[in-house]
C-alpha cells in the first residue's frame, strides 16, 4: 500500500487495509507512507511493516525514491492510494505484477483501477480497490489502536481534569493541527476562535457538556484566542499530550467537532462520532468516513457582481448550523 498526503490520508486507507487483511489473512502487508505519519501507521493493526518515505507528502509523490523502495520490497501487488502519475510509473518500473490505483491518465500503467464517484469519501474510493484484488466483502470502519498504555494515560487525563464523571463529553479541535501544513491550512480552513467559544458555551449551557480542547502544538494560538470568549469550564489539552494518548482521550468522548483536520479521521478510527466544518475544501471527500459522521459544508455564493467566481469560506458557517448538526448526532 502506498499513500501520500499525511495523517488524514493514512487513516483513510485503513478500511482498505482491514478488508485486504480479511481477504488475504496470510499476506504480508507493507504500508509505504509519509515520514510525518509513521508514528500513526505503527498503530494500524492490519499492517505488518511500515516503510516511511520523506517524498510522500502533499502533492509530492516520491519519484525515484519510491521506485527504489518498491523494488526493494519485492512485492506481488501494490495499491496506490495517491494521486499523480509518478507512483504508478514507479510501481510499473519496479516490476510489480499487480498494480491497482485510482484511474485517470495513468490507466495504462495499472492492471486494475477504480474511478472516484461524485460526493464519495476518499476512503470509500480506495476501499473499492479491494474488488480489484478479488475481495468483495468490505470492512468499512476505519481503525487505529493507540495501545493499552496510551488508553490508561487517557483515563488518567480525563479523571485528572474532573471530566470522567459520565457527563456528555465533547472534544473541540479549534485549529488545523496535524495537517501537513497547519499554518497555511489555518488561514482558510479553520473557523474563527470566537465562534468555537460561542459553540462551547451553548453546549455547556444547553446540554451540560464537558468541553475538551484538543490539537497539536500548532493550535496553541487558536486555543488561547478561543479561551478569551469561553465562559464554559473547559480542559485545554492542545499540544499537551502525545498523539496516542490523544487518541485514547478522543475514544472516550461522545463527539469530536473540528474544521478540516486529521483529528476527524482519528476520531472515526476510534469509533467516536464527528461533526466536521468545511469551507473551501470538500467535506464529502475529506471528512470522516462512515454514517456516524456529519459534515457542515459552506456553500459558495454564485458569483461576485463582476462575474468572478467566489469560493466558499468558513465564515459562511453559522454557530446555529453546527449546533444543529451536533444535536442531531447526540
Amino acid at each position: 500500500m502506498v499513500v501520500n498526503g499525511g495523517m488524514a490520508e493514512t487513516l483513510q486507507t485503513t478500511p482498505l487495509l482491514r478488508t485486504l487483511r480479511a481477504g488475504h489473512p496470510t499476506a504480508r502487508i507493507a504500508l509505504v507512507c509519509p515520514t510525518t505519519a509513521v508514528d500513526l501507521a505503527d498503530g494500524i493493526p492490519p499492517v505488518d511493516v511500515v516503510v516511511p518515505l520523506a517524498g510522500l507528502r502533499g502533492r509530492r509523490s516520491g519519484g525515484l525514491h519510491l521506485w527504489a523502495t518498491l523494488r526493494s520490497l519485492r512485492l506481488d501487488s501494490v495499491f496506490l492510494c495517491t494521486s499523480g502519475s509518478a507512483p504508478a510509473t514507479a510501481a510499473y518500473f519496479a516490476g510489480i505484477p499487480q498494480r491497482s490505483g485510482v484511474g485517470g491518465g495513468i490507466g495504462l500503467l495499472l492492471t486494475g483501477r477504480v474511478k472516484p464517484r461524485r460526493s464519495e469519501n476518499q476512503a470509500e474510493t480506495w476501499l473499492r480497490l479491494a474488488e480489484v484484488a478479488g475481495v468483495h466483502q468490505q470492512l468499512h470502519t476505519p481503525v487505529y489502536e493507540p495501545g493499552p498504555e496510551a488508553r490508561r494515560r487517557a483515563v488518567d487525563v480525563l479523571h485528572g481534569s474532573g471530566l470522567g464523571d459520565g457527563r456528555l463529553l465533547v472534544a473541540i479541535a479549534p485549529g488545523a493541527g496535524y495537517a501537513e501544513n497547519p499554518s497555511a491550512a489555518a488561514s482558510e480552513t479553520v473557523w474563527e476562535p470566537e465562534r468555537w467559544a460561542h459553540l462551547a458555551n451553548l453546549l455547556a449551557q444547553r446540554h451540560g457538556a464537558g468541553i475538551l480542547l484538543v490539537g497539536s502544538a500548532h493550535d496553541r494560538l487558536a486555543a488561547e484566542h478561543m479561551k478569551m470568549d469561553l465562559r464554559a469550564a473547559a480542559t485545554d489539552l492542545v499540544g499537551e499530550i502525545d498523539l496516542a494518548t490523544l487518541a485514547g482521550v478522543i475514544a472516550r468522548c461522545d463527539l469530536l467537532v473540528g474544521s478540516d483536520t486529521p483529528l476527524l479521521q482519528l476520531a472515526a478510527a476510534m469509533d467516536t462520532p464527528t461533526v466536521g466544518l468545511f469551507g473551501p475544501t470538500d467535506g464529502a471527500r475529506g471528512g470522516a468516513y462512515g454514517p456516524a459522521h456529519r459534515v457542515v459544508q459552506a456553500i459558495a455564493p454564485p458569483r461576485y457582481e463582476d462575474g468572478i467566481l467566489n469560493g466558499a469560506t468558513m465564515d459562511q458557517i453559522r454557530v446555529e448550523d453546527v449546533l444543529a448538526g451536533i444535536e442531531a448526532s447526540i
